[in-house]
């Protein structure tokens, strides 16, 4: 009797093994066809990457060796691309909090206020800040505002979505019972949500601080300020050396500014 059932374990589980090889291998087949037709449509060209090679080693050549004597100029918009960052990750907070708990569906006062509000945040989070920054410099001119207006819009869109998922996730009893013992929606949400959802919240904005570190270097390329903007006046003069010093600060600074929020996230988590 127990060998029977045991025997009956054993072929289930190897059908169930067989069935996940078919599956893993109908989905290894469609990446593969979907990483084809992707490559075709991009004029993805191995042979023509290998034609271009000399030339890219010619680049190299007019890049090093990098133009140190320039860092000096550049500790001014480094620090304003910082500047922008800060901002643009503080300012959002104030507007994202508020609409986190509209838009979660435990704390909303209404299943239509979260669909409305969840339709702004996505909105905000899905329009990337490049874009943004590009509107607003036509709208408000070059220098680093329309990038911080920028990283705001983006990051309100980003933060809301990552606090109203934490929201979510709050334990569900600790409100019901303070809701029973007639606490107020205030003191629920202060007391009853918020101390399980702050280290949750705290991460996430850590997280697209150091997000906004990023992409604050890039809004340079559309007039928005910061190093991004010394980069591209670099490129379109074809200081070369000049570029490569930029990209160098810019990589040593994100570095230090990675190693800084994994630390932070790590006392906090």
């Amino acid at each position: 009797m127990t060998t029977a059932v045991a025997s009956g374990v054993l072929a289930a589980v190897m059908e169930e093994r067989r069935v996940s090889r078919r599956q893993y291998a109908i989905i290894a087949m469609v990446v593969f066809a979907a990483a084809l037709w992707s490559a075709w449509g991009t004029e993805f060209n191995i042979p023509k990457l290998m034609e271009g090679l000399p030339h890219i080693y010619a680049l190299g050549e007019r890049m090093l060796p990098p133009d140190f004597s320039i860092l000096e100029s550049l500790m001014g918009p480094m620090i304003e691309t910082l500047e922008m960052a800060l901002l643009g990750t503080t300012i959002p907070i104030f507007f994202a909090l508020p609409l986190a708990f509209l838009a979660a569906v435990n704390t909303s006062p209404s299943p239509l206020v979260s669909v409305v509000v969840r339709l702004f945040i996505g909105i905000f989070r899905t329009v990337p800040e490049l874009i943004w920054a590009m509107v607003l410099v036509t709208a408000v001119g070059l220098g680093p505002f329309p990038g911080v207006l920028a990283l705001v819009l983006h990051t309100i869109g980003g933060l809301g979505k990552f606090y109203y998922e934490a929201i979510e996730s709050a334990d569900p009893g600790v409100m019901e019972a303070m809701q029973a013992a007639g606490a107020s929606r205030f003191k629920v949400i202060w007391y009853g949500v918020m101390p399980n959802v702050l280290p949750v919240m705290m991460s996430s904005t850590l997280f697209y601080w150091e997000y906004n570190n990023r992409a604050s270097t890039v809004l340079g390329l559309v007039g928005a300020g910061g190093i991004g903007l010394a980069l591209t006046h670099a490129l379109q003069d074809f200081r070369y050396p000049e570029v490569v010093t930029c990209l160098i600060l810019i990589v040593f600074i994100l570095v230090i500014i990675d190693r800084i929020s994994a630390f932070l996230r790590g006392k906090i988590i």
